[in-house]
């Protein structure tokens, strides 16, 4: 299975190296690991390389038995990161929970196109197997978590992170309007391909027609960044936060839920009990807030909304962020915080 839409033996060797070293590094460290398995782009073939190094980060599962590690995860991971040089994203699941995960778009495309790459093939305890079968909001949590990404952003040293950042929040914006139509592929080329045949065949919203050219680049971009044109960063950034912005309303609708005060309401026990464990970490945020989760998602994508040129106001967070924190000079720290601190 390929890793990159063009693989060579020097990216294959790279990338499998580095996976290698994950491996051992979580098998030394945690005696109850039972699987681990790679998901996200490189899992799919769709990882993206620049130079000779990977692009995206690295997205694994470690499934765990019963115990604790010998060595926190947290402590792994930093371990792993400063290594390699890339951001590794490193979830840990029980077993026993794996037939009870989220029906969210993580698990359904790790339970059709993830990879074990060491231990037990577990992969067939995940229910999550058909569009049908995620929450109806995932939309709306997609377009939140790229929103954050864009306003965390307009603080990014290069611009080729705010392209990237970019490319990631308009394939986000056409995951939830493909959700909210009810078409979704479990891999981002798949979805590429099933949109195309929409398009050849008229089914595409007429609203939906002026992003097309936004998406292609998005999806070259993130797949091939090597043969995307280079973008001007500060108006993919714009196009992106217009993507977002729009896709909301279909989202809301698939989500069977009238207005983002709604979608803001829905939290559970978990959300509470989450933010209570963590929101002391928080400079400015509130410590008691009814519906956290929630909050902090449509926070954000107010701030997105209010930040028109690129530029995240201290008036505008203060007013978007009223509810769930009291932002100082740094709100998009606060936002940082929040979303630490919240099932996001």
């Amino acid at each position: 299975m390929p890793f990159t839409a063009h693989d060579t033996p020097a990216i294959v060797s790279r990338i499998g190296g580095d996976l290698l070293l994950i491996e051992a590094t979580l098998r030394r460290g945690d005696p109850h690991l039972r699987a681990l398995i790679l998901t996200g782009g490189f899992a799919r073939g769709e990882g993206g390389v620049r130079d000779g190094a990977p692009q995206n980060d690295y997205d694994l599962v470690a499934v765990r038995g019963f115990g604790p590690p010998r060595v926190p995860y947290a402590r792994m991971r930093a371990d792993l990161e400063k290594r390699l040089g890339l951001h590794v994203d490193l979830a840990t699941v029980a077993a026993w929970r794996l037939p009870r995960v989220g029906r969210s778009v993580f698990w359904y495309e790790t339970a059709l196109r993830g990879r074990v790459l060491w231990g037990e093939d577990l992969l067939g305890r995940v229910p999550v197997r058909d569009p049908k079968d995620l929450d109806p909001r995932e939309g709306l949590r997609l377009l939140a978590n790229r929103a954050a990404g864009l306003l965390l952003a307009t603080e990014a040293a290069s611009e080729d992170a705010v392209r990237l950042q970019a490319a990631k929040a308009l394939l986000a914006s056409f995951d939830a309007e493909l959700l909210a139509a009810g078409h979704f592929a479990p891999s981002q080329r798949e979805r590429w391909v099933l949109f195309q045949g929409l398009l050849a065949t008229h089914k595409v919203a007429p609203r939906l027609l002026p992003t097309v050219r936004a998406w292609q680049w998005a999806y070259r971009f993130k797949l091939d960044p090597a043969t995307a044109s280079t973008r001007n960063a500060a108006e993919a950034w714009r196009t992106a936060r217009r993507a977002i912005l729009a896709a909301v309303p279909a989202a809301l609708a698939h989500a069977k839920m009238g207005s983002l005060h709604a979608y803001g309401r829905g939290d559970g026990i978990a959300d509470r009990i989450v933010y209570a464990l963590r929101v002391h970490a928080v400079p400015g945020a509130r410590r008691f807030v009814a519906h956290p989760t929630g909050g902090v998602r449509v926070a954000t994508l107010r701030l997105l909304e209010a930040s028109v040129d690129g530029q995240v106001q201290v008036a505008d967070a203060r007013r978007c962020m009223a509810g769930i924190a009291r932002p100082g000079a740094l709100p998009l720290r606060t936002l940082e915080g929040l979303r630490a601190a919240t099932l996001q």
